[in-house]
């Protein structure tokens, strides 16, 4: 088997960027550290905004 072979018939898939080639498993454990972080901003925003009714009183 050839070398070129090999590395076509992985079942990893990968995707491609000039800067560098990343897992499947990778880019999927970066959208969800990136949904996490987003909802913890949401959730403070929400807490600003009850806090904020207290502190105007």
């Amino acid at each position: 088997m050839d070398i070129k072979e090999k590395v076509t018939n992985t079942n990893i898939p990968k995707f491609f960027s000039k800067e560098m080639l990343i897992t499947k498993k990778t880019l999927n454990e970066n959208q969800l550290r990136y949904i996490y972080q987003k909802q913890l901003i949401s959730d403070l925003d929400y807490k600003h905004k009850e806090w904020s009714k207290f502190v105007g009183k």
